[in-house]
């Protein structure tokens, strides 16, 4: 360990001293690569070919700090070169570069870019969702874990994630692996409401760069947590570029058998077949040793003290090792107007490998599963009327040993969508979408959605709903363990919702609203007396408030998110499976930016916290499933607060990010939960670095 941290501060040192020698350059001219100088990891590029380019030539917006270049290079514009001979043009064939963008599903919200994450570090996803209105978070304590969220009236097993088109939910048990986001590899990320169910997607970014480029993203706390990614990235030629990258990952150690290690590798390489087709392969692998301690032995969680040293755990030596290998290869093409820059369709193969390994005294479980699949998609705009459809399928190897819990057969899976979007008629745009999917067992299920959208003035109205049916998992039918066991008789979930939201938007970057859903949930699947089951009808209603107010030095947010459980409308039971007890966050942020220093540094820092003023039942996870669900016997968590104060500063093409989590605990607490007995990391300081080299 002395050694690993010892070579971690070389590289720390290292880093500071080219960034040093960077700072004290004033004019550079930067191998035929022009840089937005607020703009740390998007590149922008001259096709090698030419000589070396002086970026003091050419003027750039430095005050605005997510600016992204997407547009054919007009070379001749930019450069005075002498006439060439006829013979040596000839032998050199030059490719335009015109950068590739990926087309937004219809619908969807964009609710990140590498421009605004670069600002941040999150220990994984679950921490970035945590502060969205909207949001609760049931989070395990520490981060690298199956941690989930309650995103308005969806619980967790009602969220998908797909990078692409490629599923990152369990494949067993259904539930979301937000770990494994590859965070600092994302281009654009988006979310949408299907009424059903709610849908994230994201893109990672491209590199079009002449000389090889490096990051190095390093991250550091007390106890065990420690992060540390390199990543290379070079274009072989114009049409072709190769990435690879290294994600060390450690967590965990405040409390017993907490300990987290493992890495991620992602490996890419593209290729322009040429101007308006797109070739890409995708390898990414994680693999895990994750500490469970089937949370802590505590009579009362209000009288807690959060002594890491008298705290025990219930299983004092249960590990799971997790891994997870996916291969893609995809094709993208355009249309041909140079103007284009988004693909209209795109189609792929990919194979995918989960293996999940819980051992812990008395028992073992877990499952080992090959998927290979192929996927299309396909985009048509006439006017003011889109077109997206898709399809995918998919054959899933069950692997597992006999020894082991998931005795399934091996399944096949076919799903096809579509989505339409009308925004040509006044007043009124009109969204709808549907979906089908079967599988060989015997399942199938649908979805269809209507949305409408109406601004009027300032304000904006919009509009939904929607209604379907999920299958029940292959866990929640096949599962077969020492203390749980799946159910093939189990029917389908039915599922309605409606749901609205009134904004009132001063500027493009000021708003306040309201936002409301309805969820009637019939037959949900749950674990009840060890066995799954279809329960009694309920419904899940969420209300949100929020505002976002974005001044050239400011910016404030904050939010008012409820949420319960209640009792169906369209087919009332008198009782629910779960708690009804209300749940409530309260949540803020504000944030001062500008430049330092005579423009030497660009800083944003300010704080963020929320609040939880009332008691509530969490929901409750099962670590021998990796499962969570509502239906609990859980105490109630105490009422909890929680304050961070971040700093972020750009100096040139290093990135430092300065984080004080949960400054007020010993001040107005000892400390909090957001799921029953997994007390969440106490105060600490984390340290990030972000750290960009060129050639």
């Amino acid at each position: 360990m002395k050694l690993l941290r010892t070579t971690y501060m070389l590289l720390i040192l290292l880093t500071a001293c080219l960034s040093t020698a960077v700072a004290q350059v004033d004019s550079t001219t930067v191998d035929s690569v022009a840089l937005d100088s607020a703009a740390t990891d998007t590149l922008f590029l001259y096709p090698p070919e030419f000589p070396a380019v002086n970026i003091d030539t050419v003027t750039f917006d430095t005050a605005v700090t997510d600016t992204l270049f997407r547009f054919p290079l007009n070379i001749a514009a930019l450069q005075d070169t002498p006439d060439q001979p006829a013979s040596q043009e000839e032998e050199k064939e030059l490719f335009k570069v015109n950068p590739w963008e990926f087309h937004a599903p219809l619908g969807a919200k964009r609710t990140a870019t590498d421009s605004t994450l670069r600002w941040q570090n999150w220990p994984d996803w679950t921490y970035k969702l945590n502060q969205e209105p909207g949001v609760i978070s049931y989070r395990l304590g520490t981060n690298i874990r199956s941690n989930a969220v309650q995103r308005n009236a969806h619980e967790p097993r009602h969220q998908q994630l797909y990078w692409e088109d490629i599923s990152l939910n369990d494949p067993v048990s259904g539930i979301v692996n937000w770990e494994l986001i590859p965070e600092n590899k994302i281009a654009d990320f988006y979310s949408d409401d299907l009424g059903t169910v709610h849908e994230s997607r994201f893109y990672h970014h491209q590199y079009y760069i002449n000389k090889p480029l490096s990051r190095l993203i390093y991250s550091e706390s007390k106890f065990n947590y420690r992060n540390l990614e390199f990543e290379v990235s070079h274009n072989l030629s114009q049409r072709t570029n190769v990435e690879l990258s290294y994600w060390d990952r450690r967590s965990g150690g405040e409390y017993s058998n907490s300990e987290i290690t493992g890495r991620q590798i992602y490996l890419k390489a593209s290729h322009h077949l040429d101007q308006n087709k797109y070739l890409k392969l995708n390898y990414i692998t994680n693999n895990y040793d994750i500490g469970q301690p089937f949370g802590y032995n505590m009579s009362d969680m209000r009288t807690f003290n959060f002594d890491r040293y008298s705290a025990s755990a219930v299983q004092n030596s249960a590990i799971t090792n997790q891994k997870n290998n996916i291969l893609t290869l995809n094709y993208y093409q355009r249309n041909s107007d140079s103007t284009q820059t988004e693909d209209n369709f795109r189609a792929g193969l990919f194979h995918r490998s989960d293996e999940r390994l819980l051992t812990f005294p008395g028992d073992s479980t877990g499952y080992s599963l090959t998927t290979v699949g192929l996927n299309a998609r396909k985009w048509w705009q006439w006017g003011g009327l889109q077109l997206e459809a898709g399809a995918k399928a998919d054959y899933s190897i069950n692997q597992t040993p006999e020894n082991r819990s998931f005795a399934a057969d091996n399944w096949a899976t076919a799903k096809a969508d579509g989505s339409l979007l009308l925004d040509f008629i006044p007043v009124i745009d009109l969204m709808g979408d549907a979906e089908v999917q079967m599988r060989s067992d015997g399942f199938q299920s649908y979805q269809v959605n209507a949305e409408a959208e109406i601004p009027i003035g300032g304000f904006l109205l919009k509009a939904g709903a929607s209604s379907g049916t999920i299958m029940p998992t292959p866990q929640q039918l096949y599962w077969n363990s020492d203390q749980f066991q799946g159910n093939p008789d189990l029917e389908n979930e039915k599922l309605q919702d409606i749901r609205g939201t009134l904004s009132y938007h001063f500027t493009p970057d000021t708003k306040i609203g309201i936002r409301g859903q309805h969820k009637e949930v019939t037959d949900g699947v749950m674990m009840a007396d060890s066995l799954f089951a279809n329960v009694d009808n309920y419904a899940s209603q969420s209300a949100t408030a929020f505002f976002e107010w974005d001044l050239t030095h400011f910016e404030f947010e904050g939010s008012a998110v409820f949420h319960r459980f209640t009792d169906s409308y369209l087919s009332p039971s008198g009782t629910i499976p779960m708690s009804s007890q209300e749940r409530i966050w309260l949540k803020g942020s504000a944030y001062w930016k500008g430049y330092l220093f005579d423009r030497a540094t660009y800083v944003k820092a300010g704080v963020s916290g929320m609040a939880a003023p009332f008691r509530y039942q969490a929901d409750h996870y099962y670590p021998e499933l990796n499962y969570w669900q509502s239906i609990s016997d859980d105490q109630q968590l105490p009422m909890f607060n929680r304050l961070d104060v971040n700093i972020s500063a750009r100096v040139r093409s290093i990135m430092f990010i300065l984080r004080w989590e949960n400054v007020l605990d010993d001040v107005s607490q000892l400390g909090y939960f957001e799921t029953a007995r997994y007390p969440m990391s106490q105060r600490r300081f984390i340290f990030s670095v972000r750290a960009l080299f060129r050639n």
